[in-house]
Protein backbone atom coordinates (compact mmCIF):
# COMPACT_ATOMS: atom_id res chain seq x y z
CA UNK A 1 0.00 0.00 0.00
CA UNK A 2 1.28 3.45 -0.92
CA UNK A 3 2.02 5.59 2.12
CA UNK A 4 2.45 9.28 2.64
CA UNK A 5 6.10 9.77 3.53
CA UNK A 6 5.59 12.54 6.06
CA UNK A 7 2.89 10.99 8.24
CA UNK A 8 2.93 7.31 7.18
CA UNK A 9 -0.86 7.38 6.86
CA UNK A 10 -2.78 5.80 4.01
CA UNK A 11 -3.24 8.06 1.01
CA UNK A 12 -6.83 9.15 0.29
CA UNK A 13 -8.70 7.94 -2.77
CA UNK A 14 -9.86 11.46 -3.71
CA UNK A 15 -8.31 14.89 -3.30
CA UNK A 16 -10.87 17.73 -3.27
CA UNK A 17 -9.57 21.20 -4.05
CA UNK A 18 -11.68 24.09 -2.80
CA UNK A 19 -10.33 27.64 -3.37
CA UNK A 20 -11.99 30.51 -1.55
CA UNK A 21 -11.75 34.27 -1.36
CA UNK A 22 -13.96 36.36 0.96
CA UNK A 23 -16.71 33.74 1.00
CA UNK A 24 -17.20 33.35 4.76
CA UNK A 25 -20.94 33.77 4.15
CA UNK A 26 -21.20 30.57 2.07
CA UNK A 27 -18.06 28.52 2.71
CA UNK A 28 -19.73 26.44 5.41
CA UNK A 29 -22.39 25.26 2.97
CA UNK A 30 -19.75 23.93 0.57
CA UNK A 31 -17.66 22.24 3.27
CA UNK A 32 -20.73 20.64 4.86
CA UNK A 33 -21.65 19.14 1.49
CA UNK A 34 -18.24 17.45 1.42
CA UNK A 35 -18.69 16.10 4.93
CA UNK A 36 -22.08 14.67 3.94
CA UNK A 37 -20.63 12.52 1.17
CA UNK A 38 -21.45 8.83 1.42
CA UNK A 39 -17.95 8.00 0.14
CA UNK A 40 -15.60 8.79 3.01
CA UNK A 41 -12.12 8.21 1.58
CA UNK A 42 -11.18 11.81 0.74
CA UNK A 43 -9.01 14.75 1.69
CA UNK A 44 -10.22 18.34 1.37
CA UNK A 45 -7.61 20.97 0.54
CA UNK A 46 -8.99 24.42 1.33
CA UNK A 47 -6.96 27.17 -0.32
CA UNK A 48 -7.59 30.61 1.19
CA UNK A 49 -6.59 33.05 -1.55
CA UNK A 50 -5.83 36.00 0.73
CA UNK A 51 -9.31 36.54 2.17
CA UNK A 52 -9.86 39.72 4.18
CA UNK A 53 -13.27 38.85 5.65
CA UNK A 54 -14.03 36.33 8.43
CA UNK A 55 -12.80 33.35 6.39
CA UNK A 56 -9.62 32.82 8.44
CA UNK A 57 -11.56 32.82 11.71
CA UNK A 58 -14.06 30.30 10.31
CA UNK A 59 -11.30 28.03 9.01
CA UNK A 60 -9.72 28.05 12.48
CA UNK A 61 -12.84 26.36 13.87
CA UNK A 62 -12.45 23.29 11.61
CA UNK A 63 -11.56 20.12 13.46
CA UNK A 64 -11.33 17.36 10.87
CA UNK A 65 -8.10 15.49 10.10
CA UNK A 66 -9.26 15.06 6.48
CA UNK A 67 -9.23 18.84 5.92
CA UNK A 68 -6.03 20.77 5.23
CA UNK A 69 -5.87 24.56 4.94
CA UNK A 70 -3.37 26.36 2.75
CA UNK A 71 -3.13 30.16 2.84
CA UNK A 72 -1.58 32.39 0.18
CA UNK A 73 -1.53 36.02 -0.87
CA UNK A 74 -4.38 36.89 -3.20
CA UNK A 75 -3.47 35.75 -6.71
CA UNK A 76 -6.75 34.55 -8.19
CA UNK A 77 -8.71 31.32 -8.29
CA UNK A 78 -6.44 29.56 -10.79
CA UNK A 79 -3.29 30.16 -8.77
CA UNK A 80 -5.26 28.81 -5.79
CA UNK A 81 -6.39 25.69 -7.65
CA UNK A 82 -2.85 25.05 -8.86
CA UNK A 83 -1.59 25.35 -5.28
CA UNK A 84 -4.17 22.77 -4.29
CA UNK A 85 -3.12 20.46 -7.12
CA UNK A 86 0.48 20.54 -5.89
CA UNK A 87 -0.67 19.50 -2.42
CA UNK A 88 -3.05 16.78 -3.58
CA UNK A 89 -2.16 13.15 -2.82
CA UNK A 90 -5.29 11.26 -3.93
CA UNK A 91 -5.60 8.87 -6.85
CA UNK A 92 -8.41 11.05 -8.18
CA UNK A 93 -8.81 14.83 -8.15
CA UNK A 94 -11.97 16.93 -8.15
CA UNK A 95 -12.88 20.55 -7.49
CA UNK A 96 -15.58 22.44 -5.62
CA UNK A 97 -16.39 26.15 -5.67
CA UNK A 98 -16.88 27.81 -2.30
CA UNK A 99 -20.40 29.07 -3.13
CA UNK A 100 -21.79 25.74 -4.38
CA UNK A 101 -22.53 22.31 -2.93
CA UNK A 102 -22.53 18.64 -3.84
CA UNK A 103 -25.29 16.12 -3.33
CA UNK A 104 -24.18 13.29 -0.98
CA UNK A 105 -23.79 10.75 -3.79
CA UNK A 106 -21.34 12.72 -5.98
CA UNK A 107 -18.05 11.18 -4.84
CA UNK A 108 -19.49 7.66 -4.59
CA UNK A 109 -20.97 7.73 -8.10
CA UNK A 110 -17.98 9.23 -9.93
CA UNK A 111 -15.29 7.17 -8.19
CA UNK A 112 -17.30 3.98 -8.74
CA UNK A 113 -17.43 4.77 -12.45
CA UNK A 114 -13.69 5.42 -12.73
CA UNK A 115 -12.82 2.32 -10.71
CA UNK A 116 -14.97 0.22 -13.08
CA UNK A 117 -13.63 1.96 -16.23
CA UNK A 118 -9.83 2.13 -15.94
CA UNK A 119 -9.48 3.39 -19.53
CA UNK A 120 -11.58 6.50 -18.78
CA UNK A 121 -9.50 9.47 -17.63
CA UNK A 122 -12.33 11.67 -16.38
CA UNK A 123 -16.07 11.73 -15.83
CA UNK A 124 -18.58 14.50 -15.29
CA UNK A 125 -22.26 14.60 -14.29
CA UNK A 126 -25.33 16.84 -14.39
CA UNK A 127 -26.15 19.60 -11.93
CA UNK A 128 -28.96 21.89 -10.84
CA UNK A 129 -28.94 25.68 -10.81
CA UNK A 130 -30.44 27.49 -7.82
CA UNK A 131 -31.47 31.08 -8.47
CA UNK A 132 -34.10 33.41 -7.00
CA UNK A 133 -35.25 30.71 -4.60
CA UNK A 134 -35.96 28.20 -7.37
CA UNK A 135 -34.18 24.97 -8.23
CA UNK A 136 -34.01 24.98 -12.03
CA UNK A 137 -34.16 21.96 -14.26
CA UNK A 138 -30.96 20.02 -14.89
CA UNK A 139 -28.71 22.67 -16.38
CA UNK A 140 -26.81 20.53 -18.89
CA UNK A 141 -30.09 19.51 -20.53
CA UNK A 142 -30.63 23.19 -21.35
CA UNK A 143 -27.20 23.89 -22.82
CA UNK A 144 -27.13 21.45 -25.73
CA UNK A 145 -30.48 22.48 -27.26
CA UNK A 146 -29.53 26.13 -26.67
CA UNK A 147 -26.36 25.64 -28.69
CA UNK A 148 -28.38 23.86 -31.39
CA UNK A 149 -30.77 26.79 -31.57
CA UNK A 150 -27.84 29.19 -31.76
CA UNK A 151 -26.31 27.19 -34.61
CA UNK A 152 -29.54 27.44 -36.59
CA UNK A 153 -29.98 31.13 -35.83
CA UNK A 154 -26.54 32.05 -37.18
CA UNK A 155 -26.94 29.99 -40.34
CA UNK A 156 -25.18 26.78 -39.29
CA UNK A 157 -28.17 24.47 -39.26
CA UNK A 158 -26.16 21.88 -41.17
CA UNK A 159 -23.61 21.27 -38.39
CA UNK A 160 -23.67 18.22 -36.12
CA UNK A 161 -24.91 19.97 -32.99
CA UNK A 162 -27.98 21.30 -34.83
CA UNK A 163 -29.10 17.89 -36.14
CA UNK A 164 -32.28 16.64 -34.41
CA UNK A 165 -31.88 13.53 -32.23
CA UNK A 166 -34.23 11.54 -30.02
CA UNK A 167 -31.94 12.53 -27.15
CA UNK A 168 -30.33 16.00 -27.12
CA UNK A 169 -27.18 14.66 -25.49
CA UNK A 170 -26.56 12.54 -28.60
CA UNK A 171 -26.02 15.76 -30.54
CA UNK A 172 -22.62 15.94 -28.83
CA UNK A 173 -21.97 12.44 -27.42
CA UNK A 174 -21.69 9.44 -29.75
CA UNK A 175 -23.03 6.70 -27.49
CA UNK A 176 -25.10 6.03 -24.40
CA UNK A 177 -25.51 3.06 -22.09
CA UNK A 178 -27.33 2.33 -18.83
CA UNK A 179 -25.47 2.83 -15.57
CA UNK A 180 -23.67 -0.45 -14.99
CA UNK A 181 -23.40 -2.68 -11.96
CA UNK A 182 -20.82 -0.26 -10.58
CA UNK A 183 -23.53 2.34 -9.89
CA UNK A 184 -26.88 0.53 -9.89
CA UNK A 185 -27.24 0.59 -6.12
CA UNK A 186 -26.70 4.35 -6.07
CA UNK A 187 -29.10 5.26 -8.89
CA UNK A 188 -31.78 2.94 -7.51
CA UNK A 189 -31.46 4.65 -4.14
CA UNK A 190 -31.88 8.00 -5.93
CA UNK A 191 -35.01 6.78 -7.74
CA UNK A 192 -33.27 6.92 -11.14
CA UNK A 193 -32.78 3.26 -12.12
CA UNK A 194 -32.86 4.12 -15.85
CA UNK A 195 -30.00 6.66 -15.60
CA UNK A 196 -27.68 6.71 -18.61
CA UNK A 197 -23.96 7.22 -19.20
CA UNK A 198 -22.88 9.15 -22.32
CA UNK A 199 -19.48 8.94 -23.99
CA UNK A 200 -17.82 10.56 -26.96
CA UNK A 201 -15.24 12.94 -28.37
CA UNK A 202 -16.51 16.29 -27.10
CA UNK A 203 -13.72 18.70 -27.98
CA UNK A 204 -14.99 19.98 -31.33
CA UNK A 205 -18.42 20.64 -29.87
CA UNK A 206 -16.89 22.84 -27.17
CA UNK A 207 -16.35 25.52 -29.81
CA UNK A 208 -19.92 26.49 -28.84
CA UNK A 209 -19.03 27.02 -25.19
CA UNK A 210 -19.20 25.10 -21.92
CA UNK A 211 -20.45 21.52 -22.16
CA UNK A 212 -19.32 20.43 -18.72
CA UNK A 213 -18.75 22.03 -15.33
CA UNK A 214 -15.54 21.77 -13.34
CA UNK A 215 -17.07 21.24 -9.83
CA UNK A 216 -18.74 17.99 -10.94
CA UNK A 217 -15.75 16.57 -12.82
CA UNK A 218 -13.57 13.81 -11.40
CA UNK A 219 -10.25 13.03 -13.09
CA UNK A 220 -7.33 10.73 -12.66
CA UNK A 221 -4.05 12.30 -11.55
CA UNK A 222 -2.39 11.00 -14.72
CA UNK A 223 -4.58 13.32 -16.81
CA UNK A 224 -2.80 16.31 -15.29
CA UNK A 225 0.50 15.06 -16.70
CA UNK A 226 -1.00 15.55 -20.16
CA UNK A 227 -3.04 18.75 -19.86
CA UNK A 228 -1.04 20.54 -17.16
CA UNK A 229 -2.27 22.99 -14.54
CA UNK A 230 -4.78 25.81 -14.96
CA UNK A 231 -3.73 28.78 -17.05
CA UNK A 232 -3.05 31.79 -14.84
CA UNK A 233 -3.07 34.35 -17.66
CA UNK A 234 -6.58 35.41 -16.64
CA UNK A 235 -8.67 35.51 -13.49
CA UNK A 236 -11.75 33.98 -15.12
CA UNK A 237 -12.80 31.48 -17.83
CA UNK A 238 -9.60 29.39 -17.59
CA UNK A 239 -11.72 26.47 -16.40
CA UNK A 240 -13.20 26.45 -19.93
CA UNK A 241 -9.69 25.92 -21.29
CA UNK A 242 -8.96 23.22 -18.68
CA UNK A 243 -12.12 21.26 -19.51
CA UNK A 244 -11.63 21.69 -23.26
CA UNK A 245 -8.10 20.26 -22.99
CA UNK A 246 -9.44 17.26 -21.09
CA UNK A 247 -11.89 16.70 -23.94
CA UNK A 248 -9.19 17.23 -26.56
CA UNK A 249 -6.89 14.54 -25.18
CA UNK A 250 -9.38 12.06 -23.72
CA UNK A 251 -12.80 10.62 -24.41
CA UNK A 252 -15.48 12.40 -22.40
CA UNK A 253 -17.91 10.53 -20.17
CA UNK A 254 -20.98 11.97 -18.47
CA UNK A 255 -23.30 10.30 -15.97
CA UNK A 256 -26.76 11.80 -16.49
CA UNK A 257 -27.52 12.17 -12.78
CA UNK A 258 -27.58 15.57 -11.01
CA UNK A 259 -24.78 15.63 -8.44
CA UNK A 260 -24.52 19.27 -7.35
CA UNK A 261 -26.25 22.61 -6.99
CA UNK A 262 -24.77 25.74 -8.54
CA UNK A 263 -25.91 28.58 -6.30
CA UNK A 264 -26.38 32.19 -7.30
CA UNK A 265 -26.95 33.46 -3.75
CA UNK A 266 -25.99 32.90 -0.12
CA UNK A 267 -27.96 30.35 1.97
CA UNK A 268 -30.61 32.85 3.13
CA UNK A 269 -31.12 34.10 -0.44
CA UNK A 270 -29.11 37.29 -0.02
CA UNK A 271 -26.59 38.46 -2.60
CA UNK A 272 -23.09 37.05 -2.24
CA UNK A 273 -20.67 39.41 -0.51
CA UNK A 274 -18.03 38.48 -3.09
CA UNK A 275 -19.73 38.21 -6.48
CA UNK A 276 -19.34 35.55 -9.16
CA UNK A 277 -16.49 35.91 -11.64
CA UNK A 278 -18.81 35.25 -14.61
CA UNK A 279 -21.61 37.68 -13.81
CA UNK A 280 -22.24 41.16 -12.50
CA UNK A 281 -19.24 43.44 -12.69
CA UNK A 282 -17.07 40.60 -13.94
CA UNK A 283 -19.31 39.56 -16.85
CA UNK A 284 -17.46 41.51 -19.54
CA UNK A 285 -14.03 40.37 -18.43
CA UNK A 286 -15.28 36.77 -18.28
CA UNK A 287 -16.67 36.88 -21.84
CA UNK A 288 -13.50 38.54 -23.10
CA UNK A 289 -11.39 35.81 -21.50
CA UNK A 290 -13.62 33.09 -22.92
CA UNK A 291 -13.13 34.60 -26.39
CA UNK A 292 -9.37 34.52 -25.79
CA UNK A 293 -9.47 30.81 -25.00
CA UNK A 294 -11.83 30.11 -27.92
CA UNK A 295 -9.24 31.69 -30.17
CA UNK A 296 -6.39 29.71 -28.62
CA UNK A 297 -8.16 26.35 -28.77
CA UNK A 298 -10.18 26.59 -31.96
CA UNK A 299 -9.94 29.69 -34.12
CA UNK A 300 -6.20 30.43 -34.31
CA UNK A 301 -5.30 26.87 -35.41
CA UNK A 302 -8.03 26.97 -38.10
CA UNK A 303 -8.73 30.62 -39.06
CA UNK A 304 -10.16 29.66 -42.48
CA UNK A 305 -12.75 27.28 -41.08
CA UNK A 306 -16.06 28.89 -42.20
CA UNK A 307 -18.00 27.51 -39.23
CA UNK A 308 -15.48 28.87 -36.74
CA UNK A 309 -15.55 32.28 -38.42
CA UNK A 310 -19.32 32.53 -37.96
CA UNK A 311 -19.19 31.23 -34.37
CA UNK A 312 -16.49 33.80 -33.61
CA UNK A 313 -18.83 36.60 -34.74
CA UNK A 314 -21.29 35.39 -32.15
CA UNK A 315 -18.61 35.55 -29.44
CA UNK A 316 -17.69 39.07 -30.56
CA UNK A 317 -21.36 40.09 -30.43
CA UNK A 318 -21.71 38.83 -26.88
CA UNK A 319 -18.46 40.44 -25.73
CA UNK A 320 -19.65 43.71 -27.28
CA UNK A 321 -22.96 43.49 -25.43
CA UNK A 322 -21.26 42.92 -22.08
CA UNK A 323 -18.87 45.81 -22.78
CA UNK A 324 -21.83 48.08 -23.48
CA UNK A 325 -23.56 46.91 -20.30
CA UNK A 326 -20.39 47.75 -18.36
CA UNK A 327 -20.26 51.24 -19.90
CA UNK A 328 -17.11 50.48 -21.89
CA UNK A 329 -18.17 52.26 -25.07
CA UNK A 330 -14.90 52.11 -27.09
CA UNK A 331 -14.50 48.38 -26.36
CA UNK A 332 -18.15 47.77 -27.24
CA UNK A 333 -17.74 49.51 -30.60
CA UNK A 334 -14.59 47.53 -31.42
CA UNK A 335 -16.16 44.14 -30.71
CA UNK A 336 -19.50 44.93 -32.33
CA UNK A 337 -17.83 46.03 -35.56
CA UNK A 338 -16.12 42.62 -35.75
CA UNK A 339 -19.49 40.94 -35.23
CA UNK A 340 -21.20 42.76 -38.11
CA UNK A 341 -22.62 40.58 -40.90
CA UNK A 342 -25.44 40.61 -43.42
CA UNK A 343 -26.92 37.54 -41.75
CA UNK A 344 -30.11 38.52 -39.80
CA UNK A 345 -28.76 36.91 -36.61
CA UNK A 346 -26.03 39.56 -36.48
CA UNK A 347 -28.13 42.62 -37.23
CA UNK A 348 -28.27 43.43 -33.50
CA UNK A 349 -24.52 44.09 -33.71
CA UNK A 350 -25.21 47.10 -35.93
CA UNK A 351 -27.95 48.44 -33.66
CA UNK A 352 -25.83 48.04 -30.57
CA UNK A 353 -22.86 49.63 -32.34
CA UNK A 354 -25.05 52.68 -32.99
CA UNK A 355 -25.98 52.79 -29.30
CA UNK A 356 -22.30 52.59 -28.34
CA UNK A 357 -21.43 55.23 -30.95
CA UNK A 358 -24.18 57.73 -30.17
CA UNK A 359 -24.68 57.34 -26.40
CA UNK A 360 -23.50 60.60 -24.75
CA UNK A 361 -22.40 58.79 -21.57
CA UNK A 362 -21.56 55.20 -20.58
CA UNK A 363 -24.54 55.14 -18.21
CA UNK A 364 -26.98 56.11 -20.94
CA UNK A 365 -25.47 53.48 -23.24
CA UNK A 366 -25.96 50.77 -20.60
CA UNK A 367 -29.53 51.97 -19.92
CA UNK A 368 -30.38 51.87 -23.63
CA UNK A 369 -29.01 48.33 -23.83
CA UNK A 370 -31.20 47.23 -20.89
CA UNK A 371 -34.26 48.79 -22.52
CA UNK A 372 -33.46 47.10 -25.83
CA UNK A 373 -32.94 43.68 -24.19
CA UNK A 374 -36.16 43.92 -22.16
CA UNK A 375 -38.05 44.99 -25.27
CA UNK A 376 -36.58 42.09 -27.25
CA UNK A 377 -37.61 39.56 -24.60
CA UNK A 378 -41.09 41.01 -24.34
CA UNK A 379 -41.51 41.14 -28.12
CA UNK A 380 -40.38 37.54 -28.51
CA UNK A 381 -42.79 36.39 -25.83
CA UNK A 382 -45.70 38.36 -27.27
CA UNK A 383 -45.10 36.72 -30.64
CA UNK A 384 -44.62 33.18 -29.35
CA UNK A 385 -47.11 33.11 -26.44
CA UNK A 386 -50.72 34.26 -26.86
CA UNK A 387 -51.25 34.45 -23.11
CA UNK A 388 -48.40 36.95 -22.68
CA UNK A 389 -50.30 40.11 -23.63
CA UNK A 390 -53.09 39.69 -21.02
CA UNK A 391 -50.46 38.77 -18.41
CA UNK A 392 -48.39 41.88 -19.12
CA UNK A 393 -51.53 44.03 -19.12
CA UNK A 394 -52.63 42.71 -15.71
CA UNK A 395 -49.18 43.30 -14.24
CA UNK A 396 -48.93 46.80 -15.66
CA UNK A 397 -52.47 47.67 -14.53
CA UNK A 398 -51.81 46.33 -11.04
CA UNK A 399 -48.60 48.30 -10.70
CA UNK A 400 -50.25 51.45 -12.05
CA UNK A 401 -52.98 51.24 -9.42
CA UNK A 402 -50.35 51.00 -6.68
CA UNK A 403 -48.50 54.14 -7.81
CA UNK A 404 -49.00 57.39 -5.86
CA UNK A 405 -50.73 60.19 -7.77
CA UNK A 406 -48.38 61.80 -10.26
CA UNK A 407 -45.78 59.02 -9.99
CA UNK A 408 -44.13 57.62 -13.10
CA UNK A 409 -44.57 53.92 -13.76
CA UNK A 410 -41.17 52.26 -14.37
CA UNK A 411 -42.22 50.70 -17.63
CA UNK A 412 -39.53 48.00 -17.82
CA UNK A 413 -40.03 46.70 -14.27
CA UNK A 414 -43.23 44.66 -14.63
CA UNK A 415 -42.07 43.38 -18.00
CA UNK A 416 -38.74 42.27 -16.51
CA UNK A 417 -40.52 40.45 -13.71
CA UNK A 418 -42.82 38.69 -16.12
CA UNK A 419 -40.20 36.88 -18.15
Amino acid sequence: MQLRQDTMTTLPLVSIILPTYNRADVLGRAVDSVRRQTMLDWELILVDDGSTDETAAWLATLDDRRIRVHRQANAGVYHARNAGLRLATGRYVTFLDSDDEWYPHYLALTTAFLEANPQQMFVTTEFHSHKNGLLDQVFDRVLVPAYAQRASSIGLGHCDIAQPKDDDYLRVYSQREPVGAWGQAIVHRLGQPAAQVYRGQLFQHMRWGYLNWLPITMLRREALEVIGEFSTETRSAADFRFMALLCKHFQAAMIAVPCAVKHENAPAGQKLKCDHLASGAGAHRFELNKLKFFDELFYTPNPKDPELRVIRRHYELWVGRTALAAGLLPAARAHLVRALSWHPAFWPAGLLWLVARLAPTPGIGAALLRTWEVGSRVGHRLISDRSALPAYARRLLGRTKRQPTGATVPGDLPLEKAR
